[in-house]
């Protein structure tokens, strides 16, 4: 039977990780991003450091386009902390992330040269793309890290120490536990691809996002206010999650209205994605709209998935005529329209994940949509609907 953690048990357990992580290592850095957890890490790292009587690195990469909140609340942390951090690193140096928010760039690249910033560099940020020896200019955040972390180590030993949850979504290898945890330190490691100097940490591994809220609300530690707004606007604790304006928006912080950051409109994201088709016209010409208004290489990408995917239903003898409105669910598949197409456009599925219909061979395309047209008016008449 898998083994339940109460909050004392997980907590004990990060601050006996942590004991190690500095008695064992010549260097310790810790990322930073401004969330919950890596909050709390930084909170009990630099406790057990002043227990040691040593000092520890901390890495912030500043995104750019990040919320005031998220901002205000590393430099709070920055100065609550000076004692116990050696080397504050806040990079904000022009690197390349996924972004999710345009339809004419799949790519964000912060504090990119020759445009027009979303704000302006906190003072002591590091800004010159000379510093380090290993930079190239927009190179990926992962590739930025894995390299810092190589010169930051010298040669020594380094713990690069993570605020990860057993209960967040990209947490979700099981494998990763399974092959990394050490039961004799009872600690979740892994090694650098590059360096068998360097392990990747992770303290809070079996941490649940209620132990999170737990911690601050006994230790009264500050944590990020970009929270109190998600809560306010009716996100439960256990589904917040931070996510800077490029990235894809959860429910949480879409609700959270009060956001600056959600107001505003970057200048070098292309048009506005949130178009929707005319009253007056059909979801099929709204699709050819669409693909005809972005970048070519982009619609010939989107082209290529819908022809593949429109081959698919033909070859299997379902569709001659494909339905203009969203055709309904049966009880075992999704029937293909050009209302679910041009969603997935709009909803910038680049690689055309939301078109995975498999529709049975003997199902009518159209007998489906007058079924949905039929469920939509028991649907009004106030009638329970079950699928």
């Amino acid at each position: 039977m898998k083994e339940t953690h109460s909050i004392s048990n997980v907590f004990d357990a990060a601050l006996l990780r942590l004991d190690i992580v500095f008695s064992d290592y010549e260097k310790v850095c810790i990322s930073l991003s401004g969330g919950k957890s890596s909050t709390v890490l930084l909170h009990l790292a630099a406790t057990v450091a002043k227990a040691h009587g040593k000092k520890l690195t901390v890495l912030f990469i500043d995104q750019e386009a990040q919320h005031t909140q998220t901002i205000s609340h590393i430099q709070r942390l920055k100065q609550l902390y000076r004692e116990v951090i050696e080397n504050f690193y806040w990079i904000a140096l022009p690197l390349t992330t996924e972004n999710n928010q345009s339809d004419h760039s799949h790519t964000w690249i912060s504090w990119e040269d020759n445009v027009e910033w979303w704000r302006i560099p906190p003072a002591g940020t590091i800004t010159d793309q000379h510093v380090f020896p290993f930079y190239h200019y927009a190179m990926t955040e992962g590739n930025f890290t894995s390299a810092f972390l190589n010169w930051l180590s010298s040669g020594k030993t380094l713990a690069f120490v993570m605020g990860t949850l057993s209960s967040d979504a990209a947490n979700n290898d099981s494998q990763l536990t399974q092959k990394s945890y050490d039961v004799e330190r009872n600690e979740l490691r892994t090694k650098s691809e590059t360096s068998s100097q360097i392990h990747t940490l992770y303290p809070l591994f079996d941490w649940q996002s209620q132990d999170v809220w737990l911690f601050n609300s006994l230790s009264k530690a500050p944590y990020n206010p970009l929270y109190d707004l998600m809560y306010r606007s009716g996100a439960p604790r256990s589904g917040m999650k931070i996510q800077e304006p490029f990235e894809q928006q959860t429910t949480e912080i879409s609700q959270c209205k009060t956001i600056p950051a959600q107001q505003a409109a970057f200048n070098r994201t292309g048009p506005c994605d949130n178009a929707r088709k005319p009253s007056e016209g059909t979801w099929q010409n709204h699709a050819t709209f669409l693909l005809n208004s972005m970048p070519q290489k982009m619609a010939d990408q989107f082209r290529a998935n819908i022809d593949q995917y429109l081959s698919w239903h033909r070859s299997r003898g379902f569709l001659t005529c494909i339905p203009d409105e969203e055709a309904c669910a049966t009880e075992e598949h999704d029937i293909v329209s050009w209302e679910k197409i041009c969603t997935m456009i709009l909803s910038n599925d680049y690689r055309s994940l939301a078109l995975t219909a498999s529709p049975s061979p003997s199902e009518d395309a159209t007998l489906c949509c007058s079924r949905k047209k039929s469920r939509r008016r028991r649907s009004n008449s106030n009638e329970a609907i079950f699928l």
